[in-house]
């Protein structure tokens, strides 16, 4: 083999790398492919549901939805956003439904990417702030229509479960009964989580 050929045969092989890794990048990053286990979900209505920001989602039977920003791929992704958003709104985890966002990169976008899409290993990183914040504005508005029906203040009302307790009187108003009367509200334009409590 002169130097030539093996010149044209290096050449050749970088070529054909570069191009699959090119390749695999583009199915990666840009094309909306769904994963085999995920249904093809109907538009997003939210019509008579309290749907105080783009992830959540109440009717007034109880089902709470969230509407999940990003893909399922086997990493988890599904069960782990869930759990962020719904700890914050305090609902009950086992009663949630999820459903896959539609396409929409101004709600829905990956903060990182500036695009609706899934990669890198930072749905968590990217969303973490974005859905506790949103499961906080849309806890805070469930309280403060309970305390309007109970004519009572808001800093006397907890949640857990999917529920609003009024602590001094023990009554309770299920998310279901509160989501017309906090469909009225105005959300906030900023509302601020919990701090984890961590043990020593």
């Amino acid at each position: 083999m002169t130097v030539s050929e093996k010149i044209s045969g290096e050449v050749s092989r970088r070529a054909l790398l570069t191009g699959g890794l090119a390749g695999g990048f583009l199915l990666a990053f840009h094309l909306p492919v769904r994963a085999v286990n995920e249904p093809v979900q109907p538009p997003d209505v939210t019509d008579g549901k309290f749907a105080p920001n783009a992830f959540i989602r109440i009717d007034n039977a109880g089902k709470t939805t969230l509407v999940m920003p990003q893909v399922e791929m086997g990493q988890g992704v599904y069960t782990a956003v869930a759990m962020i958003l719904a700890e914050e709104l305090d609902a009950d985890f086992a009663q949630l439904t999820l459903e896959h966002a539609p396409p929409n990169d101004k709600l829905y976008g990956n903060p990182t990417f500036g695009l609706q899409v899934t990669g890198n290993s930072n749905s968590i990183r990217a969303f973490w702030k974005p859905l506790r914040e949103a499961g906080a504005g849309a806890r805070a508005m469930l309280v403060q229509a309970a305390a309007r029906e109970w004519q009572v203040e808001p800093a006397s009302c907890t949640t857990a479960n999917g529920e609003v307790t009024h602590k001094d009187s023990g009554r309770k108003l299920a998310y279901g009964a509160l989501a017309l009367a906090a469909s009225s509200l105005t959300p906030q334009r900023t509302s601020r989580s919990r701090t984890p409590t961590i043990s020593p």
